[in-house]
C-alpha cells in the first residue's frame, strides 16, 4: 500500500469520510445484485453532504490505492438500469479503522428514532448552533427552524434529533405531505394506521408520550390550504401544553407562531468552501461563492463550467439557467413529470422511470427510503418556466398515465392531475368524476380527497355540485362546521334539491334534531330519483338499526323499521342496483329477526339468499355464524370467522364475536379484537359504524385505555350518524370518570 496513505494523520479529509463511511457498511453488499442506493454516487455525495464532483477525485485515489473498489449493480429503488456503486475493500476497512473519529460517538444510543426520518448527513458549518439547539432541548420545548428552501432546514433537524437520540431521547419524525391532516400527522407520530379523528383523543394520545420523546415535522409550509388550520391548532396546542416536545423546519416565514424561531442563514464562506471539490483553486472559490452565495443545496448542484448569475439573481436563475437547462433533453419529461407529482414516488411508478437515473446523478432528488422527487427548489422554479399551455399538457399526460394504473393511490394522483389539467370546457367531466370516485378515494385517504375537492373549487368557485361534495367529504371526515359552511353555499347555489336535503338532514341527525332530519330525509325522498330514494331508505334503516351500544336496548321501533323495509319498491331499479337493494334488504330482515329472537324467520333469510347463491356462499355463512352467537353458539362462530374473507364483512362478525364472549371470557375477547384489523375504510356509513364500535371495546376491555379510547368511538359515532350511541357512551365516560 502507498505509505502515504498507509499513515492515516495524512490522508485527505474527504477521502477519510468516505472510508469511515463505506466502512459502516457490511461486506455483503460486495457481491450482492441488489444495493442500497447510499453506496451508490449521488448517495455517497447526500451523505458526505459535498458535491457531486467531488467525489471523483478521491475515489479515484482510493480505487488506485486499492481501498475502494468500483462495479455496477442495480441501486434498490433506483430503476431498471445498472448504476456505479463503491465497495471498501478489506485494507480499506484496515485504514478506516486507524482513523480517528471526526466527532466522538457513544458506543450505544440509549433512545431511537421512529418515523420517515431522512439519512444522517454530514452537516457544514452548523456546529455552533447545533449545539446551542441541543442545548435547548428540554422536555416540554418548541423549536421551530425556518428558512430559504435548499439552506439545510432538513440536514439540521436530522442532526439535531440525532443528538436528542444520543442523549436518551425518542424521536418521532413526519415530514409533512401536501394533503396530511391533523390526525394523518398524529398518527404517523404514533405509528398509528388507524388515526385518531376526535381531537381530544388525538391530545390525549400524544401526552401519554414519554417527557422525553421529539416530535419532529419537517416542510410545515406544505400543509394544504384545507388543513393547515386543524394542523397548526393542534401544533399550537401542543406547544403551549407542554407535555410534548416539538422540533420544526419551515421555509420562511413559519406559518407558525409558537416556541423559539431560529432563522437558518446562508453558510460563510469558510463553510461554503467544504462543500466545493478540493482541487478548486482559490480563484474559482471565490467566483462561485460570491454568486451563489452560501447557500447549500445551490453550492452542491454547482459544476465545473457552469456560468455564473449576477449577485442580484443568484440562486433561481442558477438553477434556471444551468442546473435544468444542461440537463439533456431526454431528461425533461421525466424532470415535469416529477414537478407535476403531488406527492413522492416510487420510480416503477413514473411514466419516465428512465429519467430518474439521470436526474439522480445530477443530484436533483430527494429520496424517503424508495420514494423519491425532485429537490424542493428545483421542483418549485421548474414550475415557474412552464406556460399555462405547458402546465396543463403536463398534468393532461399525467392524467392519463394515472388511469392505466391499478394501485389504490392512483385514482388520487389521477384526480390531482385532473384538476390541474381542468378548462372550463372541463368542468362537468371533472365533477363527475370526482362525484364518482369519491367513496373509494375517501377509503384510501379522506385528507387527501377532501385537499383535491378544495383545489377543485379553486379552479371552479361556482359549481354548486362541487359544493355539495365539499360538504359531503366534510361529513364523512366528521368536520362538521365546514359542512355547514358549505351546504349553505351549495344551497345559495342551486344545488340537487334531493342531495342538498340528505346532507342537511345527516347534519341534523348528527347534531339530534331528530324531527328537522326526519322532515329533511322525508323531503329528499320525494325529491329523488327512484335508485337514489332506494338507496336512501335502506341507508337509514341500518343507521337508525345500529344506533346504540352493545347490551343497551335499541331506541329504533323494530315493528316501524320493518313497515318501512315493506314500503320500499325497488321495481323501478336497473338489474344489478336491484340485487344489490335485495341483498341489502334480507340482511337488515335477518337481523331483526335474530334481535327479536325470531330465529326461524332469519333461518327463511338465510334458505332464500342460498337458493339464488349457494351455501357456502360467504354472506350465507355470515349470517349462520351470527344466528349461531345469537343462539349461543360462539364456538360455532368463531369457526365460521375463518371462512369470512370480505374485509368489513369479517370486522363486523368479529366484533359481535366479541360482544359475545366479553361477557364470559374476557382475555379470550381481548385477543380476537388485537387481531382483528381497525376498518379504516371510511367510504361508507357501515364502515364508520364499525370502527366506532372497534374503539368502543377497545376501552371497554382495557380500561387504562378507556378515556382516549371512548372519546374516539363517540366522535366516530357522531359521524356515523348514531347519535343515539354517542350520547349513551357519552354519558357512560362521565359516569366511569366521576365514579
Amino acid at each position: 500500500m502507498n505509505p502515504r496513505l498507509a499513515c492515516r494523520c495524512v490522508i485527505p479529509p474527504t477521502q477519510a469520510r468516505l472510508l469511515r463511511l463505506l466502512a459502516t457498511y457490511p461486506k455483503a453488499f460486495e457481491d450482492a445484485w441488489d444495493v442500497p442506493r447510499d453506496l451508490s454516487l449521488p448517495g455517497l455525495a447526500e451523505q458526505l453532504g459535498v458535491v457531486r464532483s467531488a467525489l471523483n477525485p478521491p475515489l479515484t485515489t482510493l480505487e488506485q490505492e486499492g481501498l475502494v473498489v468500483i462495479r455496477t449493480a442495480h441501486v434498490i429503488g433506483g430503476g431498471h438500469r445498472k448504476r456505479k456503486v463503491v465497495h471498501i475493500t478489506d485494507e480499506g476497512r484496515q485504514v478506516a479503522t486507524e482513523l480517528p473519529d471526526e466527532v466522538e460517538k457513544p458506543a450505544t444510543s440509549p433512545g431511537e428514532l421512529l418515523g420517515d426520518a431522512p439519512a444522517l448527513m454530514l452537516l457544514h458549518g452548523r456546529d455552533e448552533l447545533l449545539g446551542e439547539l441541543t442545548a435547548r432541548m428540554e422536555p416540554g420545548c418548541c423549536l421551530q427552524v425556518e428558512g430559504l428552501a435548499g439552506i439545510g432546514k432538513t440536514c439540521l433537524l436530522r442532526a439535531l434529533v440525532a443528538a436528542a437520540v444520543n442523549e436518551g431521547w425518542t424521536g418521532r419524525w413526519a415530514t409533512m405531505s401536501s394533503t396530511d391532516d391533523a390526525a394523518g400527522l398524529a398518527a404517523r407520530w404514533l405509528g398509528l394506521n388507524d388515526a385518531h379523528q376526535s381531537h381530544e383523543a388525538t391530545l390525549a394520545a400524544l401526552s401519554e408520550l414519554p417527557k422525553k420523546t421529539l416530535l419532529v415535522v419537517d416542510e410545515l409550509q406544505d400543509a394544504h390550504p384545507r388543513h393547515r388550520e386543524g394542523i397548526l391548532s393542534l401544533l399550537s396546542t401542543l406547544a403551549e401544553s407542554n407535555d410534548v416536545s416539538l422540533l420544526i423546519a419551515s421555509r420562511a416565514p413559519t406559518p407558525l407562531n409558537a416556541g423559539d424561531i431560529v432563522r437558518l442563514e446562508e453558510l460563510s464562506v469558510e463553510d461554503a468552501r467544504n462543500l466545493l471539490p478540493e482541487t478548486l483553486d482559490d480563484d474559482d472559490v471565490e467566483a462561485v461563492i460570491a454568486a451563489l452565495g452560501g447557500h447549500p443545496l445551490a453550492l452542491k448542484l454547482w459544476e465545473s463550467g457552469d456560468s455564473l448569475p449576477e449577485a442580484d439573481d443568484r440562486v433561481q436563475e442558477f438553477i434556471q439557467s444551468d442546473v435544468i437547462e444542461r440537463l439533456g433533453s431526454e431528461l425533461l419529461p421525466a424532470l415535469d413529470e416529477l414537478a407535476a407529482a403531488p406527492w413522492p414516488l416510487y420510480s416503477e411508478q413514473m411514466a419516465k422511470q428512465n429519467g430518474a437515473d439521470g436526474l439522480d446523478e445530477a443530484a436533483l432528488l430527494r429520496w424517503h427510503e424508495e420514494l423519491l422527487e425532485l429537490q424542493h427548489l428545483v421542483r418549485n422554479v421548474r414550475r415557474t418556466m412552464w406556460s399555462e399551455d405547458e402546465r396543463r399538457e403536463i398534468h393532461s399526460d399525467a392524467a392519463e398515465h394515472w388511469a392505466e394504473r391499478e394501485e389504490p393511490n392512483a385514482r388520487l394522483h389521477e384526480a390531482h392531475h385532473r384538476i390541474r389539467a381542468a378548462t372550463e370546457e372541463d368542468a362537468s367531466a371533472l365533477i363527475e368524476h370526482l362525484d364518482e370516485g369519491c367513496g373509494p378515494m375517501l377509503s384510501i385517504d379522506s385528507a387527501a380527497m377532501a385537499a383535491l375537492v378544495h383545489d377543485a373549487l379553486h379552479i371552479l368557485p361556482d359549481a354548486a355540485k362541487l359544493r355539495l361534495l365539499s360538504a359531503r367529504v366534510a361529513l364523512e371526515r366528521g368536520e362538521q362546521e365546514l359542512a355547514e359552511s358549505a351546504l349553505a353555499e351549495a344551497k345559495d347555489g342551486g344545488a340537487d334539491e334531493a342531495e342538498w336535503a340528505m346532507l342537511a338532514a345527516r347534519i341534523a341527525r348528527i347534531t339530534g334534531e331528530a324531527e328537522t332530519a326526519d322532515e329533511l330525509e322525508q323531503e329528499a325522498l320525494a325529491k329523488a330519483s327512484p335508485s337514489m330514494r332506494v338507496k336512501l331508505e335502506i341507508g337509514s334503516l341500518a343507521a337508525r338499526f345500529d344506533d346504540h351500544l352493545p347490551g343497551v336496548e335499541r331506541g329504533a321501533n323494530i315493528d316501524e323499521l320493518r313497515r318501512r323495509m315493506e314500503r320500499i319498491d325497488i321495481g323501478a331499479l336497473e338489474q344489478q342496483n336491484r340485487k344489490r337493494a335485495l341483498v341489502a334488504l334480507a340482511m337488515l330482515r335477518h337481523a331483526l329477526a335474530l334481535e327479536t329472537g325470531d330465529l326461524d324467520s332469519a333461518a327463511g333469510v338465510r334458505q332464500q339468499l342460498q337458493d339464488t347463491s349457494s351455501a357456502d356462499d360467504p354472506l350465507v355463512l355470515e349470517l349462520a355464524a351470527r344466528a349461531a352467537l345469537s343462539g349461543g353458539s360462539p364456538a360455532q362462530a368463531e369457526d365460521m370467522l375463518e371462512s369470512i374473507h370480505h374485509p368489513l364483512r369479517r370486522i363486523a362478525l368479529g366484533l359481535r364475536l366479541v360482544e359475545s364472549l366479553s361477557n364470559g371470557d374476557v382475555p379470550a375477547a381481548i385477543s380476537l379484537l388485537e387481531s382483528l384489523p381497525a376498518p379504516t375504510d371510511m367510504g361508507s356509513s357501515a364502515s364508520r359504524r364499525l370502527s366506532a364500535l372497534h374503539w368502543f371495546w377497545q376501552g371497554e376491555l382495557d380500561k387504562s385505555q378507556r378515556v382516549r379510547c371512548w372519546q374516539e368511538a363517540i366522535h366516530r359515532f357522531q359521524t356515523a350518524e348514531c347519535p343515539q350511541a354517542a350520547a349513551e357512551l357519552t354519558s357512560r365516560l362521565h359516569t366511569s370518570l366521576f365514579r
